[in-house]
């Protein structure tokens, strides 16, 4: 599912079953309700260049990122799960990620904030309640970015 310059409000995607990025938004600004992915060969959900409301989503069996966020977005996230991945959340490249509430199982890495593309800046991630089980590394941060307890 693609979404491309949208402007609103989603109440809910259900995706079960995607070869790449199950859920991919762009220029956007919108508030989803509910998310719930299941069994993507990438990404579980991917957000770039733009603002974007979620207020839950559910999160399984991501074959790389369980949530995406890029270029320069405003993800603003009231509570996630993301259980098997190998990062829970990933915010890069001059993105602003605020996690009031994240819990992660069976990942490699629950947060990440880096730069990953020359023409921007680091990533800043603000978490609050953060529960991590089973994982590898907690957290990953370059020297660009940062991760903040809230």
């Amino acid at each position: 599912v693609n979404f491309i310059n949208v402007t609103g409000e989603v109440e809910k995607i259900n995706i079960d079953g995607s070869l790449s990025d199950a859920l991919d938004v762009d220029f956007s600004n919108i508030k989803i309700k509910n998310i719930q992915v299941k069994n993507a060969g990438n990404d579980c959900s991917d957000f770039s260049y733009g603002q974007y409301y979620l207020i839950n989503l559910e999160l399984h069996n991501c074959g790389d990122k369980a949530l995406s966020i890029g270029e320069k977005s405003f993800v603003e996230l009231n509570s996630i799960q993301a259980k098997n991945a190998v990062t829970g959340v990933a915010s890069k490249d001059s993105s602003v990620t605020i996690l009031k509430e994240s819990f992660f199982q069976d990942v490699k890495t629950c947060i990440s904030a880096y730069k990953k593309k020359q023409e921007f800046d680091g990533s800043i991630v603000k978490i609050g309640d953060f529960v991590c089980n089973n994982f590898q590394k907690k957290l990953s941060i370059d020297s660009r970015s940062k991760i903040l307890k809230s």
